[in-house]
């Protein structure tokens, strides 16, 4: 696991594109955890970077994504 010490900010790659969340450190890929309340949860995933790995962006998930998760684990899961 990898832990980024600098505090997210905001990136639009395009005035069309929904904004994303970057953080200035090495992390190259992967989920995007905070703890809430003792809650661990995903707030997003590695979706594009520079290729010398100096900042990595994704988009903020939200209610959109925990229902759309919700709902292919009820049509799919344990299967």
């Amino acid at each position: 696991m990898f832990r980024c010490v600098d505090g997210p900010g905001r990136l639009s790659p395009s005035p069309a594109l929904p904004t994303m969340c970057r953080i200035g450190c090495t992390m190259t890929g992967g989920g995007w955890f905070r703890v809430v309340n003792g809650v661990t949860e995903l707030v997003s995933n590695t979706s594009i970077g520079p290729s010398d790995s100096t900042w990595p962006a994704g988009p903020q998930l939200g209610r959109g994504a925990e229902a759309l998760h919700q709902n292919m684990s009820r049509a799919y899961g344990g299967r």
